[in-house]
């Protein structure tokens, strides 16, 4: 198994861009947003934790990265590997790398046609509850859902966001010093077949969906993201950069 570790090979043209940090220590109350396009899982891990001591440092609102991962499987902070069905062979035919990540929650993949939402968000601009921190991530899937006419629910005890009996996303934070890090994923036109590799999230009784599955036709992912922006702004009140 990977273990998250800091390599700045692949993300040293963001961290060297300086105009990057100046908007974002110059606009006060706003939300920077970046889209990072398909990335790998460490690589996008290092730029939370880079943009985590940036908004630590400045006291700035934050970032939000928007993207989609290579394949791969994470496992929560309960480091439990109960709920992985398929052999690390199996993996390596598929190409789906296998990672302990620091984010709360079970089991889970990401993987091209997936969106995932990673705020790196200072919650003293909004309120310092992670609670609902929690739901009001859930209540931003949700309305992107209904944008597209698809009906996304809560089930009680459960995170994350279903559609009748089926998950559609899946939400796994972390939080220091009230700085937000990880985020949530949305099946938007993901092959649903990676999921058969895993439990996800540990439900047994609740299979994955997609967006695609259910409206029968392939989503502009920019379409997704744009949505994800407009809802943030809406859900938490506060403006976002691009």
């Amino acid at each position: 198994m990977q273990i998250l570790k800091q390599n700045n090979s692949a993300v040293n043209n963001i961290i060297k861009d300086k105009k990057i940090i100046n908007k974002l220590q110059t606009n006060s109350g706003k939300i920077l947003c970046l889209d990072l396009g398909i990335i790998p899982y460490n690589d996008a891990y290092n730029l939370q934790t880079y943009f985590f001591d940036q908004v630590k440092l400045s006291n700035c609102c934050g970032v939000i990265l928007l993207l989609e991962h290579t394949p791969v499987i994470t496992i929560g902070n309960n480091k439990k590997l109960d709920n992985l069905l398929a052999s690390n062979t199996k993996l390596k035919e598929r190409n789906i790398e296998l990672v302990q990540s620091n984010r709360g929650g079970d089991i889970t993949f990401h993987g091209p046609g997936q969106i995932v939402c990673y705020p790196i968000l200072n919650l003293s601009y909004v309120k310092k509850d992670l609670s609902l921190y929690v739901y009001n991530l859930e209540q931003l899937i949700i309305e992107v859902l209904n944008h597209y006419g698809i009906c996304g629910t809560r089930i009680d005890k459960h995170r994350g966001v279903f559609v009748e009996n089926y998950k559609i996303a899946s939400i796994g934070v972390r939080i220091k010093k009230w700085i937000t890090m990880h985020g949530f994923s949305l099946n938007v036109n993901v092959d649903l077949s990676y999921f058969d590799n895993i439990i996800a999230c540990g439900l047994k009784k609740y299979s994955q969906t997609s967006m695609q599955k259910i409206l029968n036709r392939n989503i502009p992912i920019n379409n997704v993201k744009e949505q994800i922006l407009i809802k943030f702004n809406e859900v938490f009140g506060l403006s976002v950069l691009k």
